[in-house]
């Protein structure tokens, strides 16, 4: 999973990449020297520049042998021997395995990067021949690289990277000359993002000094996302009967894109202005303006007429909704003025106005940081504005989602049930992935707060539902993150959610609620420090979204689970100002104001907790299947609750 060790102050580049870098390239001027030379100077200079670090632990009698990421790639051992395989797959296997959490990958994952094109066996051929050449290469230490049927790693307590160099004497990417992975040249469409990814988090852990470590291996590979889950499909057949009823799954191309004639709305997004943009600027630019589109179509399901291609002439016969959205940058220097505005289309009346000043060097380089930001609070507004000129007879049929969406995160039994019959008359009106995907994220509230007992009927449901979101549209990131909550939270398949989790962000890195719900899976699997850190920047994200408060439960939840009761109970009370009757929110109120020795406190949310819920006990919560309950943090919620007074039984 992630590990982040940020600063106080988050603010995460908008271009995070989804693999992470932990042992971080750099050291300028590296690639002209030798491997004895480099492999010297980086052992002296590490040593001399904090005195703490993985070098100093090694000695020669260890047998430390030496990566270098930055520049041309080369592997050499104690004694400045090069055992650097010729193969350049070979390079690349040995540098993703040294660049990722513990120096571990799954089969799987290597030969999706390095071998997309290929069938399985091919691809597991290779990977063993690749296997074999490092193995040959390295003659008598070949146990520095470990294989069994399921994982590949490095021992990396015998090996030392040239990247830590750099972290330690904290130089800036511009001191910085040479690239990571220099003349690196597989061809392979996964190896070339996973690069790129790497090389852009490489420069913004340089000028942040904030992303510390990587996402751990996954199970599954992306190119197939939709078809991996180990429990879907169930039935084997997704137009399942429903308790009582029964509702019919449309059949549809699952990599079908919406047509313009399928949107039942349509807004303008008007080229951007920009003053003092260079050739950079430009490029930026549009990865900005296209990252607006895809929030809108894939969290409003608005269609988005750009005049950038088009005119207003060729356009208005389509246009549905009278509103248009402009981005304004202004590059001034090493810094970018980056206003949106929200704009009536006949009128020119401004309806909201945001601005964000970021560096332009990581503007340029695609890394938006809290300008993200902007995206989703403009999503926001499109939605209220959206709702508020649907009137009753047209919010039958075009406000359907967004009043589902609102009614789910208002959380009541009724609220809940009013959204999946809201739902289910989209579905028949017009389905669309998204639909699908809240329609299985509700039965994760159901279960959540313990309205439906988890049991065979709700399972299906959310499976077919889950299913049929990413036939219809494997690249639609709202879909992606609820699936991959679905698949946390009621199944604990985590290696496939991740995965899920990933592909979201990776599409659309502005969307609060894949990584809110990304947090949470690190609360599930027993990782509740990277939910914190992740959860800090959730709310950088959606600091003016109208489900703040659930965002700020998911920290009260990381928070108490990570042992930090201070601030659990603060995110946690703010939480519950909007929603008072939240149960999960009690829960950790209740345990943490248990584990501060404020035992009133905690009396006085667990009695509203049993308020809520009717006969809350421990052996309740465990028998509603909630997940992370074994783990350490798990045992940390139910050691508070007994304290607080609540009944094991």
């Amino acid at each position: 999973m992630l590990q982040f060790n940020y600063h106080q102050s988050l603010d995460l580049p908008f271009g995070i990449p989804i693999s992470l870098p932990g042992c971080l390239p750099g050291a300028a001027g590296m690639a002209d020297w030798s491997p004895d030379a480099r492999s010297s100077a980086c052992q002296t200079s590490a040593s001399e520049a904090t005195g703490a670090g993985p070098v100093d632990r090694m000695n020669k009698e260890q047998n430390p042998f030496r990566m270098f990421l930055l520049g041309p790639f080369a592997l050499v051992d104690a004694e400045g021997r090069s055992v650097t395989p010729k193969s350049k797959k070979a390079q690349a296997l040995l540098a993703m395995l040294a660049l990722s959490a513990r120096g571990s990958r799954s089969r799987i994952w290597l030969r999706d990067k390095l071998w997309s094109d290929r069938s399985d066996d091919q691809a597991a051929a290779s990977l063993r021949q690749a296997l074999l050449d490092i193995h040959k290469t390295l003659g008598p230490a070949r146990d520095l690289l470990i294989a069994d049927k399921n994982t590949v790693w490095l021992d990396m307590d015998r090996l030392v990277l040239d990247t830590e160099l750099v972290v330690r004497t904290k130089r800036s990417a511009d001191q910085i000359t040479d690239e990571l992975l220099e003349g690196i040249d597989i061809r392979d469409p996964e190896f070339e993002d996973w690069l790129t990814l790497e090389r852009q988090n490489w420069y913004s852990r340089l000028n942040e000094g904030q992303v510390h470590d990587v996402f751990e291996p996954r199970q599954q590979p992306s190119r197939d996302i939709a078809k991996h889950s180990a429990l879907l499909p169930l039935t084997g057949d997704p137009d399942m009967p429903r308790r009582g009823k029964s509702v019919e799954i449309v059949s549809s191309n699952p990599y079908r894109r919406p047509a313009d004639g399928d949107w039942q709305w349509i807004m303008v997004l008007r080229p951007p202005i920009m003053v003092g943009a260079g050739e950079g600027g430009q490029i930026a630019a549009t990865r900005f303006q296209n990252l607006i589109a895809k929030a809108i179509i894939d969290g409003l399901a608005i269609g988005v007429r750009d005049l950038s291609f088009t005119d207003i002439e060729e356009s208005e016969q389509q246009i549905s909704l009278p509103i248009c959205l402009q981005l304004r940058l202004t590059f001034d220097g090493d810094m970018v003025m980056i206003e949106l505005v929200m704009k009536h289309l006949i009128n020119n009346r401004i309806h909201w106005l945001g601005s964000q000043a970021i560096n332009r060097t990581q503007f340029e380089r695609g890394e938006f940081g809290t300008a993200a930001a902007l995206i989703s609070h403009a999503v926001d507004q499109l939605a209220y504005f959206q709702e508020t000129q649907a009137n009753d007879s047209r919010l039958s049929q075009d406000g359907l989602l967004i009043d589902a969406v609102n009614a789910i995160f208002r959380l009541s039994r009724g609220d809940l049930d009013n959204a999946e019959r809201r739902l289910e008359e989209q579905i028949q009106y017009q389905p669309r992935s998204s639909t699908f995907a809240w329609l299985s994220f509700i039965r994760t509230f159901q279960v959540g707060q313990r309205f439906n007992v988890l049991d065979a009927h709700l399972i299906e449901e959310a499976q077919a539902y889950a299913r049929k979101a990413l036939e219809l549209d494997p690249q639609n990131s709202v879909s992606l993150a609820l699936v991959g909550h679905v698949h946390s939270f009621l199944f604990c398949e985590y290696d496939y959610a991740a995965n899920l989790f990933e592909k979201s962000i990776r599409l659309n890195p502005a969307l609060p609620l894949s990584w809110d719900l990304y947090a949470m899976l690190h609360c599930y699997a027993g990782q509740p420090d990277k939910a914190v850190a992740m959860a800090r920047w959730v709310q950088e994200l959606g600091v003016y979204s109208p489900h703040k408060y659930y965002f700020d439960t998911t920290k009260c939840i990381a928070a108490a689970l990570a042992g930090d009761h201070a601030a659990a109970i603060a995110a946690g009370e703010e939480a519950l100002r909007a929603r008072p009757n939240f149960n999960s929110l009690l829960r950790y109120l209740a345990s943490s104001h248990a584990h501060f020795d404020d035992l009133g406190g905690a009396r006085h949310y667990l009695q509203r907790l049993e308020a809520v819920e009717g006969s809350f006990s421990i052996n309740a919560l465990r028998g509603s299947g909630y997940p992370l309950l074994n783990t350490g943090g798990g045992q940390i919620l139910i050691d508070g609750l007994l304290k607080a007074g609540a009944k094991l039984r």
